[in-house]
């Protein structure tokens, strides 16, 4: 009997060191599966970057907007767009810069401006 609390003692050490290994190991496997998961985002946005044409449903999924929609913008220019055969094809760079001709300006802004037009 005088030898088991020893062993107990031995016993609670080399699980300790057990659970500090599988610990250090699951921690190399998290960094791990972090990186991996890190580099698969930054290779999606370097390949959505590369997309420099946007098919009709894409701007759709962009804008958030019905097809019936995003022709009717596109039919009346205020979207250009490419003709490819069949396809049409809209331009990043061109639905950037329609989206930033459609912004609105808050109504603080707009009062600012209307002072300073109308001091002159």
């Amino acid at each position: 009997m005088k030898h088991q609390p020893q062993r107990l003692k031995q016993a609670l050490d080399n699980l300790r060191h057990a659970l500090e290994e599988t610990e250090s190991v699951l921690l190399e496997l998290d960094g791990t599966f972090f990186e991996e998961e890190e580099k698969q985002q930054v290779r999606q946005t370097q390949e959505r970057r590369g997309q420099d044409l946007f098919a009709v449903m894409e701007v759709c999924q962009e804008l958030g907007k019905s097809k019936t929609w995003v022709h009717h913008m596109i039919k009346s220019g205020e979207i250009p767009s490419i003709r490819l055969g069949n396809n049409i094809k809209v331009r990043r760079k061109d639905l950037e810069e329609y989206l930033e001709s459609s912004r609105q300006q808050s109504p603080g802004q707009r009062r600012v401006f209307e002072k300073t037009s109308s001091r002159q």
